[in-house]
């Protein structure tokens, strides 16, 4: 996989699944010296954030309670 590959992936992933996307930031950090990496881990906890307030406040329960 080619390094602007995984710059876009780690991207993608920071906010569709922060913790894969975490790792996949500081793999791209530790691989080249590109500063995306700091971008792509603080998305990842922003978004990480953002999903826990989601989900903590039931935002992806079922609203058909049976009607």
């Amino acid at each position: 996989m080619t390094l602007e590959r995984a710059i876009v992936l780690a991207y993608i992933l920071a906010v569709a699944m922060p913790p894969l996307g975490l790792a996949i930031g500081v793999g791209v950090g530790v691989r080249s010296k590109s500063k995306h990496w700091l971008w792509i881990v603080l998305l990842s906890l922003a978004a990480g954030v953002v999903w826990a307030v989601i989900i903590g406040t039931g935002g992806l329960s079922d609203t058909n309670q049976g009607y």
